[in-house]
């Protein structure tokens, strides 16, 4: 009985975590990250708008990431986006979608935005890129699914004898949906060889938070300030279409006084490419990143994997990606009007 009634409570303690997190979230905001994919190459419009148009032809990306599934699949998170450069106007668009799914449908948050970005031309093989992104936001609660440490009875757990359960004295908000608009923008310099771009997402701190009257402690989504930094070192030519390049990257991540900074190390060998990488948050190291997949034609499709090293341990299950890029540039349909003089292969 005491076994089974310890399994009971270990199981609702799952529970309990994410009422707390989804609650912290709801009252004040400040305890939260946006997603951010491992294979972000796979999802550039998702770290910067500025990224929208690195190809003449459409480009579809299509992402999932599972996150920790071994505790009650706690993160999921699927987008979608579709973009292209129209080289007449120096002007790139795009859609971007995402679906971001916590502690197996407690919180669920959904966002749908217009990204344009125009392209300067420095000098011979050297561009900035200006995006801006135009988002509506949508949060959803199931208020019902959260479970609080008062709703837990030290003898019998969640449920009690009778089969009942007890209430929870949290307030439970009036509206459980949430609607918002979005800015976000950056911009991005590159040359042949490198590139480093910066951007600012949620720059209008859009109220998305439940309680009216917590104004005074959240002013809104918190801004998310990110820098990416990254080249492209050619390995060997087989035509000017096809490369083979080793390209490193760096990416920083702050939001809400959290901080993460991922280091990349990407290879694409033509058929077959892979990467190794590393992510830590300031204060402890977080994983080590092991992705690959294949290319063929226009069609890319990659598997990460993040090992977590920190003290969630690897027992959390780790996180799981898998990103595809369909790439019409590289199709027969569409004919590229100019070879690209830039570093954004490992994006394409």
């Amino acid at each position: 009985m005491k076994k089974t009634l310890k399994n009971q409570i270990r199981k609702e303690t799952k529970s309990i975590v994410f009422g707390i997190i989804a609650f912290l979230y709801l009252v004040s905001g400040l305890y939260s990250q946006d997603p951010v994919y491992t294979q972000y190459y796979q999802a550039p419009l998702q770290i910067n708008p500025a990224f929208a148009g690195n190809t003449y032809a459409p480009v579809i990306h299509l992402n999932s990431r599972v996150e920790w599934p071994a505790i009650n699949f706690a993160y999921n998170t699927y987008s979608f986006s579709v973009d292209r450069f129209y080289n007449k106007y120096n002007i790139g668009a795009g859609v971007n979608f995402m679906m971001d799914n916590s502690g197996n449908g407690i919180y669920k948050r959904f966002r749908m935005e217009g990204i344009f970005s125009y392209k300067l031309k420095i000098a011979e093989g050297s561009n900035l890129k200006m995006g801006l992104s135009i988002a509506w936001g949508n949060n959803n609660l199931d208020w019902e699914k959260l479970v609080f440490g008062d709703m837990i009875d030290p003898a019998s757990g969640f449920t009690l004898p009778d089969g009942s359960t007890l209430p929870t004295r949290e307030t439970r908000p009036e509206n459980l949906t949430v609607n918002y608009a979005d800015l976000s923008a950056g911009l991005l310099y590159n040359t042949e060889m490198f590139y480093v771009g910066v951007a600012v997402k949620h720059a209008n701190s859009p109220k998305n938070f439940y309680f009216s009257t917590q104004d005074n402690v959240n002013k809104g989504l918190p801004v998310r300030f990110s820098v990416q930094l990254g080249g492209e070192i050619d390995i060997t030519y087989d035509n000017v279409y096809l490369k083979r390049y080793y390209a490193p990257s760096i990416l920083y991540v702050s939001q809400s006084g959290l901080n993460q900074l991922v280091f990349n190390n990407f290879i694409d060998l033509g058929l077959i490419f892979a990467g190794i990488g590393y992510r830590h948050d300031f204060s402890n190291s977080d994983a080590v990143l092991f992705s690959v997949g294949v290319s063929k034609e226009m069609f890319k499709i990659g598997y990460s994997f993040d090992y977590t090293v920190s003290k969630l341990s690897i027992s959390s299950g780790g996180s799981h990606e898998i990103g595809v890029t369909i790439n019409f540039d590289k199709s027969t349909l569409f004919e590229k009007p100019y070879r690209y003089s830039d570093c954004f292969n490992m994006y394409r």
